[in-house]
């Protein structure tokens, strides 16, 4: 799941004493923030208020000073602004989350970013904010609540620093708020529907070394059925027409404007196609394992301008899905859609379908779980 970076600093190594306690506040601290929000009234606070006028009352009464009677006017006059603050504050006060990237790598450092306006003149010092988390391929959820200040028609913007441990389509949810008054008698819970997604792709800036060698039995060729409506090259650049270019190669938009033939110069690709399938049984992290390795092999084969089939068992369709990969957009795209699958326990049938139904495939690269960790194996179908 996405984990919010916290930066800590010890001095010596903790004893083992110290790690229980730790882990004890850990615990107590997950289970306050799955607690859901909701509207709650201080009792201390307001007898301790209480007591204060009955304290104010009883002295004047006693002493008779106006000054125990300014003391009642301003205990009122705080009360009752108290409670039209808290009035303005629950229809003035909105929270949004924003995801200032879309598609992020689960190597690197991302950020959320929250966002309260209010539109009122009153201020709260507590508005609890309740954030979900759920990584809708693996169906994992989880949830934080987070106090912001909040000032006099003011906007307040907080960065979380997000950190993500497995690959998926990350949703984050605000669907409620509660706003504490200033004398903190009632925390008011506010319902709220707004937040963000995130795409985790397993991508590095390094990249990853793969030997290939072997997967290169798994090459067909490519064909002319997939071939239709797909050129395999791409465009390096425009120059004018030459006879004996291909009438497919003229590019008509600038012809027009130019008032001559213009032509995409290309760079030819490979006309052979590598089929990969993915194989998405299995436990979580087995299933991200492979997804991390399938990723990376497909990125491969794109840097060597070579055709990529990626093909994965859809168990909720119950069907075959097929994504021809060009370039990096189009594997984005493909990892988009794996993200709403449904993970499946028996990971064999995925070889007996692709037998049943796609004999015409002589070869395939099968990525798997193998010896206990992801690995690319040729499967040859007779």
């Amino acid at each position: 799941m996405a984990e919010v970076i916290k930066t800590t600093s010890y001095g010596r190594p903790l004893t083992p004493k110290e790690i229980e306690k730790e882990e004890r506040r850990l615990e107590k601290e997950q289970q306050i923030r799955r607690k859901p929000l909701k509207t709650v009234v201080h009792p201390i606070r307001i007898i301790a208020f209480g007591i204060m006028v009955a304290v104010s009352i009883y002295a004047y009464n006693f002493l008779r000073n106006h000054f125990f009677m300014l003391v009642l006017a301003l205990l009122a006059t705080v009360l009752v602004l108290d409670i039209v603050g808290l009035i303005m504050l629950y229809n003035g006060v909105e929270v949004k989350a924003e995801n200032p990237e879309r598609d992020v790598s689960r190597y690197n450092t991302s950020f959320l970013k929250l966002v309260l306006t209010n539109k009122s003149f009153a201020i709260s010092m507590d508005v609890s904010v309740k954030l979900d988390v759920e990584n809708i391929f693996y169906k994992d959820k989880s949830g934080v609540v987070l106090s912001l200040p909040c000032s006099m028609r003011g906007t307040y913007e907080k960065y979380l620093p997000l950190k993500y441990s497995m690959n998926g389509l990350y949703k984050y949810n605000i669907s409620a708020i509660t706003i504490r008054d200033l004398l903190g008698f009632i925390s008011l819970k506010k319902n709220m529907d707004t937040g963000a997604e995130v795409n985790v792709y397993p991508e590095r800036d390094d990249g990853i070394k793969l030997n290939l060698t072997d997967m290169s039995r798994g090459m067909t060729e490519s064909e002319e059925t997939l071939k239709k409506g797909h050129d395999f090259s791409d465009v390096s650049d425009v120059r004018e027409y030459i006879p004996g270019d291909k009438l497919m190669s003229i590019h008509w938009k600038l012809s027009a404007k130019r008032d001559i033939l213009m032509v995409k110069d290309r760079v030819s690709m490979s006309d052979q196609q590598m089929v990969i399938v993915a194989d998405l049984s299995g436990e979580d992290q087995s299933v991200d394992e492979v997804l991390t390795l399938t990723y990376a092999v497909v990125a491969e084969m794109v840097k060597r301008q070579t055709y990529v089939r990626l093909v994965w068992w859809s168990e909720g369709r119950f069907v075959f899905e097929e994504r021809q990969i060009m370039n990096i957009d189009n594997l984005k795209e493909a990892f988009g859609s794996i993200y709403y699958e449904n993970i499946y326990p028996d990971g064999e049938k995925t070889k007996a379908y692709m037998m049943s139904i796609h004999p015409e495939l002589k070869a395939y690269v099968y990525i798997c779980m193998r010896d206990g960790e992801a690995d690319a194996v040729v499967v040859e179908q007779d």
